[in-house]
């Protein structure tokens, strides 16, 4: 339905440059101008909202690319057949006044039929969260954060958020268990979607570099900043990039890198794979390649780790679906394989899920508060699906890693980050809705 709107907010685009057109040869230079622009303004914006991702997440018209060419086609062909059958007839005085409320109309209307029906409402305070009986979500933190794409707790329990517009914030909890308004820990950020505390320092990934940040002076402020690596892959291939950090049980800073391209070759060394680095600084060391957009890790009791991963479209139009995958060192995985190398064989996903879920926050339950079934559990976000994933495994002594997952919350628009805080609970944060969720249990145990 939505390729076929397409065509319309098209051909009526490409009519009025054509009438627009008309009316130049006929020496009626204002109106034809404006017609001109008027349609040009609605073809680009329609290709704009079908083809560039919002912030991080997906376009606002929700059209296939295989499906968006041939509706901007099958448009032409509209346009060249209404020019034949008119091309003797002046055209209406009405075009100048209507052509653009027209292509207005139906470029919006596009924008909201191709949003689907759970993103459509942004008040966090009117969305219902559905989880397990004996959970209940509620708001921890928000104002001043403008949606949010990271967290961590840091010293003394408190709640570190990144957020799109570059801003690092500290959200200090009250005596209601909700949190202060978050005040500016630090700035001048370009897509931060990393944070990580080791040994009194903030750990910050931001577009192709990674800085530690401090507060020397204890105002809760950061003053001093050193860069830990950089010259990292970012945005060749959007919205790709270095993504979230984990510290490892050796003490390394564990991070994905997204794929360059979607040809399913990598040529770039430090992109389509999962690198690890020195807090101290120094170059990356690969872990693992093959990947799409690893944007979160996690490692488990075990010290094992664990990535979703999420896949691009092919060339020629294939959906893959997206994967959760256990990582072993050295391993390669099947979202791409290295340039000008012999195909190598590659480790199989534990968990696929529908194409585009779109993975994000991970974690594994580290906290006591929840039923005891739950320790060790790994917990993914699915951004696209507004879903929280339970997942268990299971391993017979040094046997395959065996994966089940279960839907465990609904309801969210854009789950970003998912993280365990100090009192036990979850924490996600919620990009879109520009809150942090607060996840307890009060069931019987």
């Amino acid at each position: 339905m939505i390729a076929a709107l397409s065509v319309i907010g098209f051909a009526l685009s490409g009519w009025t440059v054509w009438t627009g057109l008309r009316r130049l040869t006929r020496k009626r230079w204002a109106s034809g101008v404006w017609l001109i622009l008027a349609g040009l303004l609605g073809i680009g914006a329609q290709l704009a909202l079908s083809l560039i991702p919002v912030g991080i997440g997906e376009p606002i018209i929700r059209i296939r690319e295989r499906e968006l060419w041939p509706a901007a086609a099958a448009a032409a062909a509209l346009v060249v057949l209404a020019a034949i059958l008119t091309r003797r007839r002046s055209p209406a005085r009405v075009w100048p006044f209507l052509a653009p409320i027209l292509i207005a109309g139906a470029v919006a209307g596009l924008a909201f039929l191709g949003t689907p029906e759970r993103e459509r409402e942004r008040d966090p305070n009117r969305r219902a969260i559905s989880l397990p009986p004996g959970f209940s979500a509620a708001i921890y933190a928000q104002g001043a954060i403008d949606n949010p794409t990271v967290m961590t707790f840091g010293p003394a329990g408190v709640l570190y958020i990144g957020d799109i517009a570059g801003d690092l914030w500290v959200a200090r909890r009250k005596s209601d268990g909700t949190a202060e308004t978050p005040t500016r820990f630090a700035r001048g950020f370009e897509l931060l979607v990393g944070l990580a505390w080791k040994d009194g320092e903030l750990f910050a990934s931001s577009a192709g570099k990674i800085e530690a940040l401090r507060d020397s002076d204890g105002d809760g402020i950061a003053d001093a900043r050193r860069l830990v690596t950089g010259n990292l892959p970012v945005l060749v291939f959007k919205p790709h990039s270095n993504n979230s950090l984990t510290v490892g049980p050796d003490g390394r800073l564990y991070f994905g890198v997204g794929s360059t391209s979607n040809t399913g070759i990598e040529t770039e060394p430090l992109a389509s794979a999962i690198l690890s680095v020195s807090p101290d600084g120094g170059p990356p060391t690969v872990v693992a390649r093959g990947f799409g957009n690893p944007f979160e890790m996690a490692f488990n009791a075990r010290g094992d780790l664990f990535t979703g991963d999420n896949s691009s479209a092919t060339p020629d139009g294939d959906e893959p679906p997206d994967t959760f995958h256990y990582v072993v060192p050295g391993g390669q995985y099947g979202a791409s394989q290295p340039a000008g190398a012999a195909r190598v064989s590659v480790r199989p996903a534990l968990l696929e899920f529908p194409p585009h879920s779109v993975p994000t926050g991970m974690t594994f339950y580290t906290g006591s508060s929840y039923p005891a079934e739950y320790a060790d559990n790994a917990f993914l976000a699915l951004w696209s699906r507004g879903e929280l994933m339970r997942i268990t495994l299971g391993r017979a002594s040094d046997g395959p890693y065996r994966a089940q997952a279960t839907l465990w919350g609904d309801g969210f628009l854009y789950p970003i980050d998912i993280v365990v805080g100090p009192d036990g609970d979850l924490y996600v944060a919620d990009f879109g809705t520009s809150v942090i969720y607060r996840i307890r249990y009060q069931g019987a145990r």
